[in-house]
């Protein structure tokens, strides 16, 4: 037990109690680093305030044997504070208090506080002292410090806090042992004393004089320059993001190449081995044409992964905060709201739960009626099978353009969206102020961002190898079994057995496709992509898979993505003319910018909101402004002469 802890009170708890350590700490303090440092737990980590919006547990073995359960909780500015108990402090709050109140084991309070700004965090190590539980203080950051040729008096932060204080380093090594060693000096401190913030900070890490400033803070100044500019700064993100849609055709092409190339390869061995028969086309056109034609966008989905994740963990996500916070304030919304609406292009459902950094109920309410219409990775499959369905001969530079409009038609249509439900349904009230610190620019760990690609691609053949093949399945009995079977008349020769192509015009899902024609024919629809609508609505990468397995019956043939935007583009009607054109394929896409087609969404909406009023809204209206947007958008195409 430190000297600080003498005069401590001991907490009652009894023996063999486990022990249940809980982090605790203000936003970008490197608290959910530390977390995965110590736990080799999977928490998301990133460079930006209010990352982490759930409660994480992790199971961890200690020195002497025993075993704790280490807690990561929401980042906290203040506990003193009137928030939304839906918002991170008040998830945090709910946790302490009902911590506070077990019994049955040991709870340790780890305050996780960055040593290179260590006054704002001593703020709150008041208010955790005062919950009179043990404490212990983790000061992270021990690696930027090092590099500036600076040290922490540990033993003057000790006296001063009244509590065990470990130094570490939340990037790299992490020196787990001196955690270790500090929660074994836990102590409930002393009295609370007022100490002064400031005159601590300065004794326990004396400032820099002014002949040696620090090298990352004149780096982080001479970049905001530029990319904080309010010229420059927008200019700057826009082409970044423009950059970015490009690389993924130029980059992920020739790796979707070369998985089209193994999916064809497994096609074949599987006609050699089943033939053509029911089983071998229910493999080749069942499965095949349909998980395995979504599987070659993943790279498109890991390379946008790896880059939303570098601009997170470098810091420029922050900025990106600032620089759109006035447009979102014309919107109803708020700086706070950018994160979850950026998370929202990887996937809508932890960006809904992220909404819960949002401290304005009102403000978040918006937010989470809006987010469906931000352009998520889901979509992505089906707009480069569009694109490159009826663009062909567009170049990547074109094709990247267009992906770009396709992601700020969703941001102004969630603008819009958010204008008006903040004026006609949720109620005014006065805005809290946009606060948010800018941490310096730091290189992206490499590690980190490896492992969330890696959890991205699991996740996503994971909805390929479970939902996505079993609703492929599905749709191929449904494309094969006839809904009226042909009787043949009197004394008529045996009728020759119908084609594939045949069999599949008159099936229960051409029937229910062709009965919505009336409503989709205005905006340039056929029964296949009704059929490849209905089917997206549980999962948005279902609109490929359908139509894989549509046109991969239709066309006998393995369902790669070129033959399959070959054969939409050669899809003709009765009269021998091209069912599908650019002005359908620009009218589906606007459709898909705004439909709400992801049934995780809608229940993540009703998770959060603890009502079905909300998602229900939020599927109304999502469909109304998609239908409009497609129709509005498939004659103004045929007006202008695009075919």
């Amino acid at each position: 037990m430190s000297a600080a802890c003498h005069d401590a009170v001991a907490t009652p708890v009894a023996p063999g109690a486990p022990l249940k350590v809980l982090l605790i700490g203000r936003p970008n303090s490197g608290k959910s680093s530390l977390f995965n440092a110590l736990t080799g737990g999977r928490a998301h980590v990133g460079n930006y305030p209010g990352i982490t919006v759930d409660v994480l547990e992790a199971d961890v073995p200690l020195p002497d044997g025993s075993r704790a359960v280490f807690v990561d909780l929401p980042g906290v500015y203040s506990l003193n504070v009137d928030v939304d108990p839906q918002s991170d402090e008040g998830v945090c709050r709910a946790y302490l208090d009902k911590a506070r109140a077990e019994t049955g084991s040991r709870v340790i309070v780890a305050q996780v506080i960055d040593s290179t700004n260590l006054m704002v965090g001593l703020t709150l190590t008041r208010q955790l002292r005062a919950l009179g539980m043990p404490f212990v203080l983790l000061a992270t950051q021990r690696d930027v410090l090092d590099a500036e040729g600076r040290r922490l008096d540990v033993k003057a932060l000790e006296a001063g806090v009244g509590a065990p204080v470990a130094y570490v380093s939340a990037r790299g090594s992490a020196r787990v042992s001196d955690v270790f060693e500090s929660l074994a000096r836990a102590c409930v401190p002393p009295a609370p004393e007022d100490f002064d913030a400031r005159a601590l900070a300065d004794a326990a890490l004396p400032k820099r004089g002014a002949a040696s400033p620090l090298r990352l803070h004149q780096t982080t100044q001479r970049l905001d320059r530029w990319l904080m500019h309010p010229v420059l700064g927008p200019l700057v993100f826009v082409f970044s993001m423009g950059s970015l849609f490009t690389a993924l055709f130029m980059v992920a092409d020739p790796a979707s190449i070369a998985v089209e190339g193994l999916l064809s390869l497994i096609a074949r061995g599987v006609t050699r081995a089943l033939g053509e028969g029911a089983l071998g086309s229910f493999i080749n056109d069942g499965v095949l044409g349909g998980a395995g034609t979504v599987v070659q966008f993943l790279p498109q989905i890991l390379l946008l992964t790896v880059a939303l994740e570098l601009i997170e963990a470098s810091g420029y996500l922050a900025r990106c905060a600032f620089l759109v916070e006035r447009l979102l304030r014309l919107a109803g919304l708020g700086g706070r709201s950018f994160m979850p609406m950026l998370m929202g292009h990887a996937c809508a459902v932890p960006a809904i739960a992220a909404t819960r950094t949002i401290r304005d109920p009102r403000e978040r309410l918006l937010t989470l009626l809006v987010l469906p219409l931000t352009t998520c990775s889901a979509r992505i499959p089906a707009y480069a099978l569009l694109i490159s369905a009826f663009f062909p001969g567009m170049a990547a530079w074109g094709k990247g353009l267009l992906f770009l409009a396709l992601y700020l038609f969703g941001l102004v249509g969630a603008g819009l969206a958010s204008f008006v439900i903040g004026r006609v349904l949720v109620k005014r009230r006065r805005s809290l102020p946009f606060v948010l610190e800018l941490p310096p620019y730091r290189l992206p760990q490499v590690p980190q961002v490896a492992r969330v690609a890696w959890q991205s691609g699991v996740r996503f053949l994971r909805d390929v190898g479970t939902t996505i093949v079993a609703v492929s399945a599905v749709l191929w009995v449904l494309l094969s079994l006839p809904t009226l079977p042909g009787k043949p008349a009197s004394g008529a020769e045996p009728a020759r057995p119908a084609s594939r192509t045949e069999v599949m015009n008159q099936s229960v899902a051409a029937h229910v496709g062709r009965a919505l024609e009336p409503l989709t024919a205005p905006l340039g629809f056929d029964w296949r992509i009704n059929v490849g609508l209905i089917g997206s609505f549980g999962a948005r990468e279902l609109m490929v898979s359908t139509m894989g397995v549509i046109f991969g019956i239709e066309g006998d043939s393995e369902a790669d993505v070129a033959r399959l935007s070959q054969s939409m583009r050669e899809t003709k009607n009765a009269a021998g003319l091209p069912i599908y054109g650019a002005a359908s394929g620009l009218a589906l896409m606007a459709f898909f910018v705004f439909a709400c087609q992801c049934m995780s969404t809608v229940s993540a909406l009703r998770r959060e909101t603890r009502s079905w009023k909300w998602p229900a809204f939020v599927l109304g209206y999502s469909y109304a402004l998609a239908y409009v947007a497609a129709f509005v958008t498939f004659h103004v195409a045929r007006a202008l002469g695009v075919s």
